[in-house]
């Protein structure tokens, strides 16, 4: 497991910003990808057929990736409910991973939440602009999971500092990587260049 720490400095007078907040990154190796991104694709062209593209305002999340998008249909589904047996092994591999993030930062988590989770397919050309997840006071933490990737990598940008010089954590994509943050964490995609999809699962914890 790789733990990347954002802390500020201290802060020197009541009005100087703050900041603290750990990313956690590591591989599922148990769990087979391939036969994971067969069943998107293949679901992608169910859901988009079923429910009908909308004109609605970010309908896509602020991702940018289009109202024709699986993205953009989000709210109709939970990629957890899925019935099919590697699906069915996400959730628990979340949990473990979960539990043993919060062990090694020292924080104690809240135990009341449900996971919802959705799936994210990119062409050629395509990526995901920066948005976040969550901003509410009960915000909490968000996750994704590299299904299919070539030559990505997704950034995490300090919530505070985001306009003059951001800083940005990289994490280079790869098939079976799982990455926790923050819900409030900004993040944004670089562009799809690859000729088979870029495929990627994205959820968050939503306290109860």
């Amino acid at each position: 497991m790789e733990i990347y720490l954002n802390k500020s400095k201290k802060p020197k007078t009541p009005f100087a910003p703050k900041w603290n907040y750990h990313i956690g990154c590591e591989l599922i190796s148990h769990i087979d990808f391939k036969k994971i991104a067969k069943i998107i694709l293949k679901k992608e062209k169910l859901i988009l057929k079923k429910f009908p593209s909308s004109n609605r305002l970010n309908v896509d999340g602020y991702t940018g990736l289009g109202k024709d998008s699986l993205t953009s249909r989000h709210e109709h589904f939970n990629i957890f409910s899925w019935p099919e047996a590697e699906i069915k092994k996400l959730k628990p591999s979340i949990l473990d991973f979960y539990s043993r993030f919060l062990n090694k930062i020292k924080i104690k988590g809240v135990s009341n939440f449900e996971i919802k989770g959705w799936a994210n397919v990119m062409r050629k050309g395509e990526s995901i602009k920066a948005h976040l997840h969550a901003t509410g006071p009960k915000s909490y933490l968000s996750g994704n999971i590299s299904v299919q990737c070539e030559k990505t990598a997704t950034y995490y940008i300090n919530p505070v500092n985001q306009i003059n010089a951001p800083f940005s954590q990289q994490i280079i994509n790869k098939a079976g990587q799982i990455v926790l943050f923050p819900s409030c964490v900004p993040h944004y995609t670089d562009i799809h260049l690859g000729n088979k999809e870029r495929i990627t699962i994205a959820f968050d914890f939503i306290v109860k």
